[in-house]
C-alpha cells in the first residue's frame, strides 16, 4: 500500500494525464479506454496517437502508456513501463460515524489526499441519516468514486478500500485487534492525543474513530474501549466532525513520517 510513486521516469511525466484503470496490466500489454476515459483524453486533453498518460491501478502502480490508435469509439492504449509504489511509514484507518448531508464527501475526499488506507463508515445512535439497503449502496459506490478521483488528482497510486456500512456492533468487531485504536470523544479529559500517540509510540497501524454530529454516547464510548479502543480528547475546543478526521489523520500522518517518506533518488 503505497502513496509515493518509486521516481524512475522523466521529470515530465508529472505533467501528463493520469486516469484510473483498475484491470491487470503489465508492460508490454495494451487496454482500452472507451466512455468518460476516452471522452477524457479525446475531447478534454485533446491527445492523439504516439502521446503519453499514465494508468494507474488503484493497487499501487504506477503505469506509464503510450495511445497507440484513437477513434470516436476508442483508444487503445500500450504499456511501457510500470513503477512501484514506494512503502509507506504506517497504516491508517479512519472509521467514520456517518454525517448529515454531504459531508462525508468531503472526509473521503480529504483522507484520500492525506494518504488514509481504509475508510469505515458507520451507523451509531445518535447518527441522523437512516439509510435503506439501496441507498446506503448508492452511497458507497459515489465515495468509492471520490476516492479514485482524488487519488487521481493527487496522484496516488493506490486507492483507499472503502467498506460497506456497518452498524457499531459489527463496526467493532471487525477492527483489527493488533492496531493502535484511538476513540476520539469530547467528553474525555483525562488522556489528549499527544500523550495517546507517546504511548503508542513505534506503532505501524493506526484505527481511529470519529463520532457523528452528536457525538458518542458514554454506553458506546465504554463498549468501543471493551474492544481496545483508547478514549482521547482533542482539548476544550470542540471540531466539527469533518475538521476532526481531517486534523487527527494529518496529525498521525505526521507522526508516522508519511511527510518525509520521499523516495531517495
Amino acid at each position: 500500500m503505497g502513496l509515493l510513486c518509486a521516481e524512475k521516469r522523466d521529470e515530465s511525466a508529472v505533467t501528463l494525464p493520469r486516469l484510473y484503470y483498475p484491470g491487470p496490466l503489465s508492460v508490454g500489454s495494451c487496454c482500452v479506454l472507451v466512455e468518460d476515459d476516452l471522452h477524457y483524453v479525446r475531447s478534454v486533453m485533446r491527445m492523439r496517437a504516439d502521446d503519453r498518460l499514465t494508468l494507474f491501478d488503484g493497487t499501487g502502480r504506477d503505469h506509464s502508456a503510450v495511445i497507440v490508435t484513437i477513434s470516436a469509439e476508442q483508444a487503445l492504449v500500450e504499456i511501457l513501463d510500470t513503477n512501484a509504489a514506494a512503502d509507506r511509514p504506517a497504516r491508517i484507518t479512519l472509521i467514520q460515524a456517518l454525517p448529515k448531508a454531504q459531508k462525508m464527501d468531503f472526509i473521503v475526499q480529504k483522507a484520500t489526499e492525506l494518504g488514509v488506507d481504509e475508510i469505515r463508515p458507520f451507523s451509531s445512535e445518535r447518527s441522523v441519516p437512516i439509510l435503506g439497503p439501496e441507498k446506503a449502496l448508492h452511497k458507497i459506490n459515489r465515495w468509492r468514486k471520490i476516492a479514485r478521483e482524488a487519488a487521481k488528482q493527487c496522484r496516488r497510486c493506490d486507492v483507499p478500500a472503502i467498506t460497506e456500512i456497518q452498524d457499531f456492533t459489527d463496526m467493532l468487531k471487525a477492527s483489527e485487534p493488533d492496531a493502535a485504536k484511538l476513540i476520539f470523544w469530547e467528553e474525555e479529559s483525562r488522556l489528549g492525543l499527544k500523550k495517546a500517540l507517546q504511548r503508542f509510540s513505534g506503532a505501524r497501524d493506526f484505527s481511529f474513530l470519529v463520532g457523528p454530529e452528536g457525538g458518542l454516547t458514554p454506553e458506546e464510548v465504554e463498549q468501543a474501549r471493551t474492544s481496545g479502543f483508547v478514549s482521547v480528547g482533542l482539548g476544550k475546543q470542540i471540531l466539527k466532525l469533518e475538521t476532526a478526521a481531517i486534523a487527527i489523520l494529518a496529525i498521525l500522518q505526521y507522526e508516522a513520517g508519511l511527510f518525509d517518506a520521499f523516495s531517495e533518488k
